[in-house]
């Protein structure tokens, strides 16, 4: 009897944390009426983004190295909505703010046809990299905003999601240059050493210095960036 107490016990406990572990994603059109508001729900629509959400989070949880939602993950977001919306910007594709993402309609039109799919996947999995991702805790620094924006695309880069146009290895005046640059930088600090981007992502959780590139690396970030642009001219 005691035995079967332990059992249900430990069940419940199991269930506990998978339920603290669950995400709930929600999906909405709000520019349904618009070119681009009508392509997401012929070509994409609600179910088809739900499934490619969960499977972002699952993908950058692995390869963030998270697997203890109670201290790896910010497991205080227990929901993800992404909304279709006409407000914003020219040229702005998406953002993200806390673990609410919007996605232009404007955007989605421009690539309706074979391209839509792949090029809304990348900017999904770099945008739920915002969602998921540390960001030194709120440190003032003027290379963060750059790194940060340079782990979304190196996760948008480790999915296969590389669109036409991205800067080619070796491109970039600087290492904090952002986005596609800063991505292609990261996967030469990553093939040093293997799982470097999730150590980073991970001390990030309180602070952030460019100290943490010795600290993981042996060398400074200038020292990296000199290295890795000497690498690609070869």
């Amino acid at each position: 009897m005691a035995h079967q107490s332990f059992f249900l016990v430990s069940l419940l406990a199991l269930a506990t944390l998978h339920g603290m572990d669950a995400v709930d994603y929600a999906v909405t059109n709000q520019a349904a009426t618009t070119p681009g508001g009508i392509v997401f729900d012929n070509q994409l629509g609600v179910e088809y983004t739900r499934q490619h959400m969960e499977l972002a989070s699952e993908f950058i949880w692995n390869l963030f190295q998270q697997n203890d939602p109670r201290a790896d993950k910010k497991n205080y977001i227990l929901s993800v909505s992404l909304d279709v919306v006409d407000t914003l910007p020219p040229q702005t594709p998406a953002v993200t703010s806390g673990n609410m993402i919007q996605v232009s309609d404007k955007h989605i039109e421009a690539f309706s046809g074979d391209q839509l799919k792949p090029e809304f996947n990348g900017v999904l999995y770099h945008e739920m990299t915002h969602v998921w991702q540390w960001d030194g805790n709120g440190q003032q620094d003027k290379t963060l905003g750059g790194l940060i924006e340079g782990i979304a695309d190196f996760v948008r880069l480790k999915a296969n999601y590389v669109p036409a146009g991205w800067a080619q290895p070796g491109q970039g005046d600087k290492w904090y240059d952002g986005y596609s640059v800063t991505a292609r930088f990261l996967d030469y600090c990553e093939g040093l050493r293997i799982g470097f981007v999730a150590e980073l992502n991970r001390i990030m959780k309180d602070g952030y210095s460019i100290d943490f590139f010795f600290q993981l690396l042996d060398k400074t970030v200038d020292q990296l960036w000199s290295d890795y642009k000497n690498q690609t001219r070869n």
